[in-house]
């Protein structure tokens, strides 16, 4: 089995490269900055659609089919949005929203023509529970929690399977971006990544449409509870009554 992993790097991605490598998969490791670990590793901006093109065909005409991807390359911007940077809230939304998009629309179809496959996107707490300092991530991390839920509803029907796993607060570097000024914001309670990638590994296995990582304090996914109702209503009528 062939996984391809983005923002491999670091934290969330460089814990699930290893976990995967420990279940038997050969995973290709992917992030801006050569990743040091997976059994191929490359460099890839998720924004440069032309790079992620290039690369899928590479790894699938010299290595193999992929059959599990983890879309799970991100960053986030900190400060009010009076303050922060248009330059670097656009390349958020490259990176963080059409970066998976970009992956998936290379990857899905050979998928779909398989009738088999996973997809994992990682998403966050924050797409539905919005930060007026971290707007656009928020907001970019609201999408691509849309594209996910419509995704499994559509993939589902090809036996392809697709996940949106949901951290919490997560032990990472999230805050190494120059924009936090120093800010630590990783609070005491937040979990190790190495749990974020034993979800992910859920999401391959199962296509579960939505995995929560809470906190240390569990409370998490209760806050969330409702929308989770109302959109499994919503899945449920649009299944019933699609053709």
């Amino acid at each position: 089995m062939l996984a391809l992993v983005t923002g491999a790097s670091k934290g969330i991605g460089k814990a699930t490269v290893q976990l995967l490598m420990r279940e038997g998969y050969k995973v290709v490791a992917t992030s801006r900055t050569e990743p040091e670990v997976g059994d191929y590793r490359f460099r890839l901006d998720v924004s440069n659609r032309a790079e992620v093109e290039s690369l899928i065909a590479k790894v699938r005409n010299e290595i193999g089919e992929i059959d599990a991807v983890v879309n799970n390359a991100g960053f986030g911007v900190y400060g009010s949005f009076l303050e922060t940077s248009l330059e670097e809230e656009e390349y958020m939304v490259k990176t963080n929203f059409l970066g998976p998009i970009y992956v998936t629309k290379s990857i899905y179809p050979v998928m779909v023509k398989r009738r088999s496959g996973s997809i994992v996107n990682v998403v966050s707490e924050a797409a539905y529970v919005n930060s007026p300092v971290l707007l656009v991530y928020s907001a970019t991390k609201a999408g691509l929690a849309s594209f996910t839920n419509g995704l499994w509803a559509e993939a589902r029907k090809y036996g392809v399977k697709v996940s949106g796993v949901y951290p919490g607060p997560v032990k990472t570097n999230f805050s190494s971006h120059p924009s936090f000024k120093g800010r630590e914001i990783t609070p005491k309670y937040a979990v190790e990544p190495e749990k974020v990638a034993k979800a992910i590994l859920k999401g391959i296995r199962t296509g579960k449409r939505e995995i929560y990582v809470p906190s240390k304090l569990k409370l998490d996914p209760y806050f969330l509870k409702l929308a989770n109702v109302m959109q499994e209503l919503t899945y449920r009528l649009v299944d019933k009554f699609s053709v």
